[in-house]
């Protein structure tokens, strides 16, 4: 299992940690996402390693902006 941790910017609320989740999952073939706008944190679990761009443009489509990987 690949975990990949991304430092998110811009989440006020449950919905915010919503719209992140919704939009990996439409991406991406993921076991488990976990996001919370408090530390302003999304942790995804994977079987293999994700394309960090597209993972990148597909959060950043959604009004958020990714701080690193």
């Amino acid at each position: 299992m690949i975990t990949t941790t991304l430092k998110i910017e811009g989440m006020m609320c449950g919905m915010c940690e919503a719209h992140i989740n919704q939009a990996v999952r439409s991406h991406f073939k993921i076991k488990k996402i976990k996001t919370s706008h408090k530390k302003g944190t999304c942790e995804i679990q994977s079987e293999e390693p994700l394309d960090e761009a597209l993972l990148i443009r597909t959060i950043e489509e959604t009004g958020y902006r990714v701080m690193k990987m």
